[in-house]
Parts: C-alpha cells; structure tokens; sequence
C-alpha cells in the first residue's frame, strides 16, 4: 500500500508560547498523520524552547533564530522541510482537524503542480465560535493571478494557513518569503508561485481561523502602506518588459495609495487640521484631484 506523503507544518512564532502551543496541538490533533511539524522560534526572550522541548520533545521539529521577521522564519522552515507538501500556520491561528486530509485527496488527484486553498473564518482569539464576516476567499479558476495582483486584500482576501502547497513551487524554482519586506511578504510571495500557473483546487468548506488579537501588524496601517509600495515596486520591477502586465501593477499600485491614503502624507496633514477643514477639503475638492496627492 503506497504511503501517503509527507506534508511539513511550519510554524514562525516570537514570544508566542501560548499560542503557539495551541497552533502545535492543532497540528497534532489533525486526522492526517504523515506531518512533520516545524516550529521555527525567531528570537523568543519568553523561555519559548524550554517550554516546547519539555512538552513536546520529538514530537516536533524546533529551530532557533535570531528575530528577523516571519518571512524569514518561514524561510528557515521550508529549507529545513522534508515534505511533499508545505502547509504554513502562522502561532496565533488554527487548523480545523480534517484540513489537510481533505486538500491532500484532492491535490493527490492533480498531476501537475498544485496548490489548494480553503474557506475560513476571522474569530476572536480565544473564542473561536465568536465569528465575524470577511472576504470570502475564492479566486477566478480562469486566470488566478491576475486576481492575487489585482484584488487581493481589497476585494479578496486569504490567510496564509488557507494555502497547501505542493513543495516543488518553492523548491524548483528558488521561491522564498521576501525578508526585506516589513508585511505583504505573502503578497509579493504569490505573486511568484501564481506566476508559475500551478494549477488550484478551492474546498469550500472553512478549514481554517484566522484569530484576531490586539497589536496585529495589520492594524498598523503606515506600515502596511509602505509594505505595500515596497512590494509593488519591487513587482512593477520584475515585469517592467511585460506592458500588459506593468500597467496592471501601475494602476494596483494606484489603488493601494487611495486605500492608505488616510496613512498618506496628505491624510497626516488632514489629521492635524480642524474637522471643518477637513470637510471642506473633501467636500469641495473631486475625488479625482485627491487621487494625485495621496
């Protein structure tokens, strides 16, 4: 009887030790069991190894790193990955028990490379019954890409413990987490495996929680702005010889700006300025002359 293949969990986590903890109990707790499951500590100071060595022991794979930021933690876990299939679990979210075993049937029965995502839920961190609406998930079978470049985190929206990989995405081809971005790595990161056209399998059912806690990097809005610029730029660079596609990342990137523009150096401004200046500004002034100053 062929065995089934091995898929790797990888789990980044900072001074995390509780929640990570959980997300490694959900890893276990999954009713696939061909998994390993790495935890790559990136610079704890909250005694994260002697917690997870003492409770865990072999049960999991463990690396410590100095803190250089999640995507370079997920990068030191693909390197040291085994499997044919990569699943990444950020410490603060979970997996439904049944979530890798219902991608895996269906990835096994694609020959080419692939990829699977799932249906989630936002849900409050320590009540994940406590659900809240969000963008459903659900990309054009057609032409995927186009919707990770031009929809993604504006119209569609999909955590990154959605995903199943098929390794050889990342492997074959060099594919890693940009580490110089400060957010939106996971952005400018599928926009390097969806350009490969693997092909994608949706199960609609919700696989995954994305928990919400306070202090999340995605309420820092400046940051997000200026991730965003960074690695749209860094986009528009790679495909400056494709105008189809480079006009595509222009007017993106146009898009992401109005979006921030509260975070823009316009919106700062309006920030200091009386709520009646304010109003009169965007009152008075079309939006289509907003648009060239945010």
């Amino acid at each position: 009887m062929q065995k089934s293949p091995l898929v790797s969990i990888i789990i980044p986590s900072y001074n995390n030790r509780e929640l990570v903890c959980q997300a490694i109990d959900c890893s276990l707790n999954q009713d696939y069991e061909n998994l390993e499951i790495i935890v790559v500590d990136d610079g704890s100071t909250d005694d994260t190894e002697r917690i997870l060595k003492k409770k865990y022991g072999n049960e999991i794979l463990y690396f410590y790193q100095k803190n250089n930021g999640a995507g370079s933690a997920r990068n030191t876990g693909i390197k040291n990955s085994s499997g044919k299939y990569l699943q990444f679990l950020d410490a603060d979210d979970l997996l439904a028990p049944d979530k890798i075993s219902i991608q895996i049937r269906q990835l096994n029965n694609v020959r080419t490379r692939a990829l699977s995502y799932c249906d989630y839920v936002w849900c409050d961190l320590d009540d994940i019954t406590q659900t809240y609406k969000c963008n459903r998930p659900v990309l054009d079978n057609e032409n995927p890409f186009d919707d990770i470049m031009m929809k993604w985190e504006t119209e569609v929206s999909i955590p990154i413990h959605c995903f199943l990989f098929d390794a050889v995405l990342f492997k074959e081809k060099g594919i890693f987490f940009d580490e110089k971005l400060p957010a939106n790595e996971d952005w400018d990161c599928w926009m390097n495996i969806f350009a490969l056209q693997p092909t994608v399998v949706f199960v609609n059912k919700v696989l995954a929680y994305y928990r919400i806690r306070e202090g999340s990097r995605c309420s820092d809005r400046e940051k997000m702005r200026k991730a965003w610029i960074d690695s749209i730029n860094k986009q528009i660079e790679k495909h400056k010889n494709d105008k189809k596609l480079l006009h595509k990342l222009i007017l993106r990137k146009r898009e992401i700006l109005w979006a921030y523009r509260d975070s823009g150096p316009v919106g700062k401004i309006l920030q200091k300025c009386p709520p009646s200046f304010k109003r009169f500004y965007e009152q008075t002034i079309p939006w289509r002359i907003q648009r060239i100053f945010f």
